[in-house]
């Protein structure tokens, strides 16, 4: 009789030291994808705001392919980039700038 409560106890304890380790490997495994989610929550917010930002610069560049060929656009090209002017224009140039 002894021999097989002795057995049943073995069995029992056996059974418990899984249970436990099942139990710690959910709680890690648990803690693990909290830390991952939270990372992957941050860059996703960082990726929404880059998405946000080239939407945008989107929007100005074709807001200027639709202006390149009117003459106003010409005109402010040649006058910034060439420093083209008209020729009765007189032209200042700020010494305090350079």
């Amino acid at each position: 009789m002894q021999k097989k409560r002795k057995k049943i106890n073995i069995t029992v304890l056996l059974k418990r030291c899984v249970l436990c380790g099942l139990v710690l490997y959910l709680c890690g495994l648990f803690i693990t994808q909290q830390f991952d989610f939270s990372r992957l929550s941050k860059e996703n917010k960082v990726l929404d705001k880059k998405i946000t930002e080239e939407q945008r610069v989107h929007e100005e560049l074709l807001q200027q392919k639709e202006a390149a060929g009117t003459p106003e656009y010409i005109e402010r090209v040649a006058r910034d980039k060439l420093g083209y002017m008209k020729p009765d224009e007189k032209v200042f140039i700020d010494a305090k700038k350079q």
